[in-house]
């Protein structure tokens, strides 16, 4: 990996205070405090979102006419945890209200015409998106001419303009301070508003934000701004353990203690999501939502077991892909991999597209072969916008969408051959003249003798780490390996580094493939973040990258 400093001069001879001013100083962080210590009170006021305030009220109008209120949102963490949420705040306010999910598989994302004629048959008067709905133009007049009203709540860019009877997007134009809320963050804030104007008490609202940060974390938004604060305060409150869907996921996960952004992104998001990719994800809504344990429970077993087999899809296509790669040098020296099969799962290709990504650090896009329209689904590196790459390639596409990391397409399969070329010809132009390896951020390089356990508790004070807010990284060199350095668990490598007097125990996860590299070096540098060994309980070295020194 390339290793980018922020600041390239070692860090030595300071007080653990003075390391983490130095490293919020690196960030560019400039209001210490209220970084450190995020409040209710550091949040902006709803209203200065555009469509807040008209969207509370109309909210509270339908409520007092008893009117019929459907949530529709997507499939996705960030979606189900959207829809979560505005269901229990305005279950509370009285609200006749139901909720609404599109499958994956036979209806795709956003709105769509059958679900609109659907709404209409279930007798709904408003209907409230949440996390889609932006570019949804045709399905909103059709809304409208069945007589209903609808809000748009969303986070995506638009494409186009709407004409919706509402809209509240942080990405519009307008006088927000914060513009990278998620869906459920931007649901958040409509909630804030409905509690200015109703006997809805501030008090419940803030103890629903374990569903505001599963969303942001899960959706992988920058934990910056707003959403460091509606992270840092979900997770307290998640962290409570009274959300019992929450619970009986972790417990069928095995997973037990603190609750940390990383379990969000690891363990809880990934059961959640299996149900969307796989089968319905209303099942998902009604375990957030409930609070009757043994259902709950029974709910946290059926995600349990849905994940298990997305994993065996997953495995099953990566192993597959994988195959193609080797087979084809001329793949593997594309600067766009583009990669198709007709027994492919449309659910999971996106994750193994990332893994792909990953691999060979370039952009991807994995197709599901069907007769007429197939489904392709890609990811990509930081140095490539997909979208922009694709609008190039739009002649050859029935439809696509995404942002500048991710993107799903539809087109017809005898023109995959072609999109495949044509693609890697606008990969390669924009790639060009590129170094194409992934990048490792490093804050600085810091002298071992500097850390200890209250630098460790220190830099726990800059969570929750996450897109935006990375855990801090160090670098050091010419370090010394001692004793005998050994694979652990799964191809792990344990091995004590010392510095002068200072030697610390370090563990370099997935990295078994370097043992020779440590026991030929007289000197290694290494990248690594300093933590505290979950069955030592002592300081170690989490180490990220590891080189043998230039100089002896």
């Amino acid at each position: 990996m390339k290793w980018n400093f922020k600041n390239k001069e070692m860090v030595k001879d300071l007080s653990s205070e003075e390391i983490i001013d130095h490293l919020l100083s690196l960030r560019n962080i400039e209001h210490k405090d209220s970084f450190l210590n995020p409040s209710p009170e550091h949040l902006h006021d709803p209203f200065l979102l555009k469509g807040v305030e008209k969207a509370s009220k109309r909210i509270i109008s339908a409520i007092n006419n008893n009117e019929n209120i459907m949530i529709y949102g997507d499939y996705d963490v960030d979606g189900i945890s959207s829809i979560a949420l505005m269901f229990t705040i305005l279950k509370k306010l009285g609200a006749n209200v139901d909720h609404y999910i599109p499958s994956r598989l036979k209806q795709g994302y956003g709105l769509n015409k059958e679900a609109i004629i659907e709404t209409h048959k279930r007798g709904t008067n408003l209907i409230i998106t949440v996390d889609c709905g932006i570019n949804a133009e045709d399905e909103i007049q059709l809304a409208k001419k069945k007589g209903m009203d609808i809000i748009i709540t969303d986070h995506h860019l638009p494409e186009r303009e709407i004409t919706a009877d509402i809209i509240i997007n942080p990405k519009l134009k307008g006088n927000y301070p914060y513009r990278e809320l998620a869906g459920v963050g931007v649901a958040f804030k409509l909630c804030q508003g409905l509690e200015k104007i109703s006997n809805l008490t501030e008090n419940f609202l803030f103890w629903n934000l374990d569903l505001v940060a599963l969303g942001t974390v899960a959706d992988v938004m920058p934990l910056t701004g707003e959403n460091r604060i509606i992270t840092s305060l979900g997770l307290k409150i998640m962290n409570e353990g009274k959300r019992p869907g929450i619970n009986a996921l972790l417990r069928v996960a095995g997973h037990s203690g603190e609750i940390k952004a990383h379990h969000i992104g690891f363990v809880i998001g990934p059961r959640i999501n299996a149900l969307g990719r796989l089968t319905s994800a209303t099942e998902a809504v009604e375990l957030l939502v409930s609070f009757n344990k043994n259902k709950t429970i029974t709910l946290a077993e059926q995600l349990e077991k849905h994940n298990r087999e997305r994993k065996k899809i997953q495995d099953k296509i990566l192993k597959e892909a994988h195959r193609m790669i080797r087979s084809d040098e001329k793949l593997r020296s594309k600067s766009g991999i583009i990669l198709s099969s007709p027994g492919w799962h449309e659910g999971v290709i996106g994750i193994v597209s990332s893994r792909i990504s990953e691999y060979l650090y370039r952009p991807s896009i994995l197709i599901t072969e069907y007769d007429g329209i197939c489904k392709g689904s890609g990811r990509s590196i930081p140095e490539f916008n997909l979208m922009e790459a694709l609008e190039q390639c739009e002649e050859l596409l029935e439809d696509f969408g995404g942002h500048s990391q991710a993107c799903g397409i539809q087109i017809k399969k005898e023109n995959i051959d072609n999109f495949a070329v044509l693609f890697n010809k606008v990969a390669s132009i924009k790639l060009k003249g590129r170094s194409l390896e992934p990048a490792l951020s490093i804050d600085c390089p810091l002298s071992l003798n500097s850390i200890g356990e209250e630098l460790i508790r220190r830099i726990g004070d800059l969570e929750p780490f996450g897109m935006g807010n990375p855990q801090p990284t160090f670098a050091n060199f010419r370090l010394e390996v001692i004793g005998s350095p050994t694979i652990v668990g799964k191809n792990h490598l344990r091995f004590t580094v010392r510095e002068g007097n200072k030697h610390f125990s370090s563990i370099a996860f997935s990295q078994g493939d370097k043992l020779e590299l440590l026991k030929k070096s007289q000197k290694i540098d290494i990248a690594f973040t300093p933590v505290i060994d979950s069955w030592t309980k002592k300081p170690t070295l989490k180490v990220y990258d590891i080189r043998k020194s230039n100089s002896v």
